[in-house]
């Protein structure tokens, strides 16, 4: 070190510059440069007050106290004083100060100097927002003018500015001070019309204004809007919640009004009379924005309706039961709504328009004219898809549909719908002891949005809709066995035939499937518009195994049950004939989606009689088997929206097959699973439960992955980022387990004792794009909890006695619409 200078220590470690501790850059003290930092910072938010014009503050907002006696809650008051503050100011950042407004008279300085170079271009920042001497008085006349329509005559507002004239700012403080509310003493009813008096009168009308309410000038328009509603139900339809005046007396008693209620002078003639419908002209196949054409179309009459209709999309019979209204009829909302519900739910008409037109010399009769145009007869859908999991299987699925919305020109609506998924195994066959599988499906749906009974054939007047389904569907799940694979059980279950074609070729291989044949006769209807009812009074299905060789039976008979548990009798691979009338509930408040709170209900009940017909080699001492259970399922969703923007959603999902008899024997297609894109999203479907059980490539002949008792639930909180995208975050957590499947208890079967440590659970985020006409998911999701983690956690991995490793890596999942 050279005498007279100063030196500030430096040392290497492992390649990087350590200074000692307080130093910053070239030596110099943190201290400093964060000094500088806030001086920069300092000096860029107060720079933006150079660019003011003179004597102009930038606006800072504005509060609100209310003064009143003690005994009196003002908390109505405060929700409707601070709605009439203005507050839009500019945005003020911590340390950057107002950063928008200065970057804006920025952008404006550049502009003026090369007006050529920002000609056209997009305003940069946010223009400031000044305060108005004019504000002050303006707002203080609305608090007063809020005081008294919430019953508070007494009262008067003051306001005191806050100015800094360094930041050149002001934010304004108002003072609204209140006496005791008035309250309704009396309400009197002067009505020139008695036919109107006795309407809003009757009991059934909600009355508001009882004596001891206090005053309030939002319940005076609810009581008016009452009114309006109880006249337009009784035939009234011109009738207006403004054809009433009240007039309130101040001065009568001590914080006490006295109200008069009467009509207003001008009122026309025909607000005060009911509407009676003296035609109905029906043009099913007519634009109203179209011309009629010079030579009229044919014209039915059937009922009380006129059908004018040339190459009518229905039946005029089949008008006639969508038509709650008739020629003849008063005017009725109630039927009007039942009207539009019917015509809509006949799924035929893309535009339904109901018009009311005044018949020219009368002040009392009304001609509807239904503008009605059909949509599309006949639609194609499909979806083409590939899967993958990490057992290496990969594969299609397809799903095609045909859509018939008017089979027979009576509102039938034909669906048939053919799903096809085929996987396979990645690896050599060899290795693989389930190399290739497939599913195909078929279902055909005949709804009728009319009730089929021997006693009725048409629309229940008390229905807003009913219907008939029909349903014919059949499924088959194949697999292909590699029979070396499973040279173990054949063993142990002593199946000589399979050891014999295993010892003779080491590559052999057997095909089992299952088939499943059902047919369903059901009715739908509808008396509320939230609440929708479908009853199967008859169901029945038929299950039959297929295979070259019996034997395979009886192996997949021994894969199927639980393990460290014996053969006892018939399973769920058996023959089965199944009589399961249903019934299914739906309760649904999201009528438009602009509700805060919604609800979304469904239970499923069905009672089922299971007969099983054992097959394979074989021989049960008690043959037949008959198992009797019912079926309870609920869905219950919660939607809270906070905003337009901010959605939490709760999802609850629980059934169990509970068995009357000794055991349920639940058809393999009726048992519940759970995993994937609409349920556990971090878990592969069909790969978890029952209980703690780990999963070996499950599949139909596995106990894995199957149960009758299942109970899963998820929360996502959704926020909209801007069109078309949204994020969600989201949590899973769910499992299934049996109950009573055998004869003696298992160690999957549902314990109270063991629920949480039986839980899966995972978390995620998701991305949404609404396309308009779908909405694309791409969820990632990461298993938190693995239920049987713990059990594999001693044993070498892979081993495909034990089961497959636990994988808690991030699963990517893209699906279309919400999972719930």
């Amino acid at each position: 070190m050279m005498p007279g200078k100063h030196h500030t220590n430096h040392f290497l470690f492992a390649g990087r510059e350590v200074r000692p501790e307080g130093a910053g850059p070239f030596g110099l003290p943190v201290w400093f440069f964060l000094s500088l930092l806030s001086l920069a910072l300092g000096a860029s938010s107060c720079n933006v007050t150079k660019y003011l014009p003179e004597n102009e503050y930038l606006y800072r907002g504005a509060s609100v106290t209310i003064e009143a006696p003690d005994s009196v809650s003002v908390g109505d008051l405060e929700l409707a004083a601070n709605g009439v503050l203005e507050n839009s100011t500019n945005q003020k950042v911590p340390l950057l100060g107002y950063y928008s407004v200065w970057r804006y008279y920025r952008w404006q300085e550049k502009a003026d100097k090369r007006p050529e170079k920002y000609e056209g271009r997009e305003e940069k920042g946010d223009e400031p927002i000044f305060y108005d001497d004019r504000l002050a008085g303006t707002v203080s006349t609305l608090l007063e003018n809020r005081a008294s329509n919430s019953g508070y005559f007494n009262n008067e507002v003051s306001y005191q500015l806050d100015t800094n004239r360094q930041t050149r700012e002001i934010s304004v403080a108002y003072e609204l001070r209140v006496g005791h509310p008035y309250r309704l003493d009396s309400t009197a009813y002067f009505l020139t019309d008695s036919s109107v008096a006795k309407v809003i009168r009757d009991p059934e009308v909600p009355n508001l204004l009882e004596p001891g309410t206090q005053y309030n000038l939002d319940l005076i328009k609810t009581q008016r809007q009452n009114w309006e509603l109880a006249l337009r139900r009784a035939g009234y339809y011109y009738a207006r919640s403004d054809d009433f005046l009240f007039l309130a007396d101040t001065v009568a008693g001590n914080h006490q009004v006295d109200m008069l209620v009467k009509l207003k002078d001008g009122v026309p003639p025909n607000h005060l009379a009911p509407q009676r419908i003296v035609e109905v002209n029906v043009y099913p196949n007519r634009d109203p924005q179209v011309r009629a054409a010079a030579r009229r179309p044919d014209t039915t009459r059937v009922g009380g309706l006129t059908i004018i209709c040339e190459d009518c999309p229905l039946r005029p019979e089949i008008v006639d039961e969508g038509f709650a209204q008739s020629a003849g009829d008063l005017y009725s909302p109630v039927k009007h709504d039942k009207t539009l519900r019917r015509l809509a739910d006949y799924n035929t008409f893309r535009y339904i328009s109901l018009n009311y037109e005044r018949v020219p010399g009368t002040d009392t009769a009304l001609v509807l004219n239904a503008y009605l145009q059909p949509r599309l007869r006949r639609r194609f859908e499909g979806e083409v898809g590939l899967t993958y999991n990490n057992a290496q299987y990969f594969g299609p699925n397809l799903r095609l549909a045909y859509i018939n919305r008017n089979l027979f020109r009576g509102a039938e609506l034909l669906r048939i719908e053919g799903d096809f998924s085929y996987a396979v195994f990645l690896g050599d066959d060899n290795s693989s002891r389930i190399p290739r599988s497939g599913i195909y499906g078929l279902t055909a749906s005949l709804q009728v949005p009319r009730m089929w009974l021997p006693w009725q054939r048409k629309e229940n007047p008390q229905l807003i809709t009913s219907g008939t389904v029909v349903e014919m569907s059949g499924k088959l799940e194949t697999l292909n066995l590699n029979l070396a694979g499973f040279s173990g059980e054949i063993e142990t279950q002593s199946l000589g035939e399979l050891a014999e074609i295993v010892e003779t070729d080491s590559t052999a291989s057997e095909r089992i499937s299952l088939l499943q044949i059902g047919t369903k006769l059901g009715y739908t209807w509808r008396q509320r518009i939230d609440k929708t009812h479908l009853f199967y009074p008859f169901s029945l299905r038929f299950q039959n195994p297929g295979v070259r060789n019996e034997e395979v039976l009886d192996l997949a008979r021994g894969l199927g049950v639980a393990p460290g548990t014996e053969v006892a009798g018939p399973s769920r691979f058996d023959r089965m004939i199944v009589l399961s009338p249903e019934y299914i509930f739906n309760y649904d408040t999201r009528k438009d989606g602009t509700g805060k709170h919604e609800l979304f209900w469904q239970q499923t009940v069905s009672l089922n009689w299971n007969n099983i017909f054992p097959v394979g080699t074989r021989n049960f001492s008690d043959g037949r088997e008959t198992s009797i259970y019912p079926i309870l399922e609920t869905d219950l969703r919660y939607y809270w929206s906070f905003s337009s923007q901010q959605q939490l959603a709760i999802r609850l999902h629980g059934g169990i097959a509970y068995p009357f008899s000794e055991r349920a024997i639940v058809p393999y297609f009726d048992l519940f699973t759970i995993g994937g894109p609409n349920s556990l999203r971090g878990f592969i479907p069909r790969q978890l439960g029952p209980g703690r059980t780990a999963p070996i490539n499950n599949n139909l002949l596995t106990f894995g992955g199957y149960g009758n008792v299942l109970l899963e639930s998820s929360v996502e909180f959704r926020q909209r980022l801007f069109y078309p995208l949204e994020l969600a975050l989201f949590a899973d957590a769910g499992n299934i387990w049996t109950y009573r499947t055998e004869l003696e208890p298992l160690d999957t079967d549902f314990r109270a004792a063991n629920f949480f440590r039986e839980l899966a659970l995972n978390a995620g985020v998701g991305f949404r794009f609404d396309l308009q006409f779908l909405v694309l998911r791409l969820d990632l999701a990461k298993p938190l909890r693995i239920p049987y983690e713990d059990i594999l956690a001693d044993q070498r991995i892979p081993n495909r006695v034990v089961g497959d490793a636990p994988d808690r890596s991030l699963r990517y999942v893209i699906a279309f619409g919400y999972p719930f």
